[in-house]
């Protein structure tokens, strides 16, 4: 059983409990909001590259349609004033690209805002070649000036013969204070910047060791467009996007520290309800849970055992054994008491069929309640025992309850003598018990309340004793006397001569299965030796 659970159990520790079980639902919640806040932010990042690459795409989707109006629609005599017309009609077009070259084999002869280059300008070696039928090649990031645009840089996209000049990409939207992105061009081999804080998308191609500090604080991604053309790297930094919360966040953190509280209390009740002792039993009354403890009867005449009492434990969660003290109003709360005593009628034969205990016949006493007090219901709990009656001679206990019914009693001790089974009255002097009672039920003995046993010699019920037995064996019942703990009062009743049988610790306490086998093998017991010591 873990440490929470015993501690529930013992009912210790329960503010320390408390506030471990805070402490795990306020972690659990701040985890919770952390993985939401890197959900959002997440989010926030993606969409912001996608939008970012989304005008890149546009740009390059208009530049390959462009340049292929140019390619199909241009046929005047290049750089001549024909051709030139043709060249500004594209670029009148709403695309935004106005500026267009006309350059076989990377030498520009002419473009749309200049009639000819003289000597032609070469637009040097190619960075990227887009593969497919557009067949589409970049220049990125190069010195637009000598083709006319002056102070201007700028990437060059060609098609054929004709190639269209690119202007910087500008910013769609202002980096927050906690969140940077830089837009790059990329190759195999190399990466240009175009936008944004410089060295980001460095920084993911070539990451730097990072303490767990950075890495619980900080954010990043990098997203890159359908023809890997074009990538945004972004970095979020966490705590800069809780400074610039800090109302709203740390509001939160207090309401989620209340509610972790609430939480963590009612769960306690919870589990304080779970791991109550009612529950815990009702939930784990077994076969396994039920254990059966023996006490012995001994004849007065002979000192020999004469008759076992079967007394029912249960067995905890943490293996203790517990006493019908604290669990027997809860069997009979919960309508279990068939049940119960199956269990322990059950356990007690398996145990007791072993090995032989005795060569005589054993009284095997057991306890059932008054609710369960019918014949065969009686018959068919303890029907193990009645099938062997060359070993065990079966005899119930009778629980002394207000609610029973004289006449179904009379019936049914009738009906079990019959079948071979004595009854006893329980506890006699306690309770509902009267004399009347020993009268009128056709009952085989008496078990004398162990406070009359127990008792000072000189206190009332002490000196009740003996009348109360002769007010008994006026009955012509057997008497049992429980609850004798010493020697002084064994010697007293033994006195009396109308005392058969006794049972209490003076003579044994309730012990398991092994150690009553040991009691019934000892030739010299000790109540004996204590006897002859008297």
């Amino acid at each position: 059983m873990s440490a929470i659970a015993r501690a529930l159990v013992s009912g210790h520790h329960q503010r320390l409990l408390r506030f471990l079980l805070w402490c795990g639902i306020f972690g659990a919640m701040l985890l919770v909001g952390y993985g939401f806040i890197l959900w959002q932010v997440s989010s926030l990042m993606h969409q912001r590259q996608q939008e970012e690459l989304q005008r890149t795409s546009a740009v390059h989707q208009n530049a390959i349609r462009t340049l292929r109006l140019l390619n199909d629609n241009v046929t005047g005599i290049p750089c001549s004033q024909q051709f030139r017309m043709q060249m500004l009609r594209v670029a009148f077009l709403p695309d935004g690209l106005n500026e267009f070259l006309y350059a076989p084999d990377g030498r520009v002869l002419c473009s749309t805002s200049q009639i000819a280059f003289n000597p032609p300008i070469s637009l040097g070696q190619t960075d990227v070649v887009i593969p497919g039928p557009n067949h589409i090649s970049w220049r990125i990031q190069r010195n637009l000036e000598p083709i006319g645009l002056s102070g201007a840089i700028g990437s060059i996209a060609q098609l054929g013969n004709y190639a269209v000049a690119i202007p910087p990409y500008a910013k769609k939207a202002q980096d927050l204070p906690w969140l940077k992105s830089e837009l790059v061009a990329v190759s195999a081999d190399k990466n240009w910047h175009l936008n944004g804080k410089r060295g980001l998308y460095a920084g993911f191609k070539d990451p730097q060791p990072q303490t767990w500090n950075a890495r619980l604080s900080t954010l990043s991604s990098v997203s890159c467009d359908e023809y890997n053309l074009h990538c945004v790297a972004s970095k979020a930094d966490l705590f800069g996007w809780a400074n610039s919360a800090i109302t709203i966040l740390a509001s939160t953190v207090v309401l989620t520290a209340l509610f972790a509280w609430i939480l963590a209390n009612n769960i306690l009740s919870w589990l304080r309800n779970y791991w109550s002792f009612e529950a815990r039993f009702l939930r784990c009354l077994n076969a396994e849970t039920i254990a059966a403890l023996y006490q012995p009867i001994i004849d007065l005449k002979s000192d020999k055992i004469t008759a076992i009492e079967v007394l029912a434990r249960w067995k905890d969660v943490d293996d203790t054994l517990v006493s019908p003290a604290k669990f027997i109003d809860i069997v009979a709360k919960s309508g279990r008491t068939a049940e119960f005593t199956q269990l322990i009628a059950d356990r007690a034969f398996d145990e007791l069929m072993r090995e032989p205990l005795s060569d005589d016949v054993l009284e095997i006493n057991f306890n059932v309640f008054a609710c369960d007090f019918d014949c065969q219901r009686i018959l068919k709990i303890f029907s193990k025992f009645l099938e062997h009656s060359d070993r065990f001679c079966l005899a119930i206990e009778l629980i002394e309850f207000h609610e029973i019914d004289f006449d179904k009693a009379q019936a049914t001790i009738e009906a079990l003598s019959a079948h071979g089974v004595r009854t006893y009255i329980d506890d006699f002097g306690t309770g509902y018990s009267s004399i009347e009672r020993v009268a009128r039920l056709a009952v085989d003995g008496v078990k004398l309340d162990r406070s009359f046993a127990m008792s000072p010699p000189d206190s009332i019920m002490g000196r009740m004793l003996v009348q109360v037995i002769e007010m008994v064996k006026l009955s012509d019942r057997s008497i049992i006397v429980e609850g004798v703990e010493t020697q002084a009062r064994l010697e007293l009743l033994r006195s009396t001569g109308m005392v058969e049988f006794v049972q209490g610790y003076g003579i044994s306490p309730p012990v398991n299965i092994a150690a009553m086998r040991k009691l019934l093998a000892d030739d010299n017991p000790i109540w004996k030796r204590k006897a002859r010591a008297a």
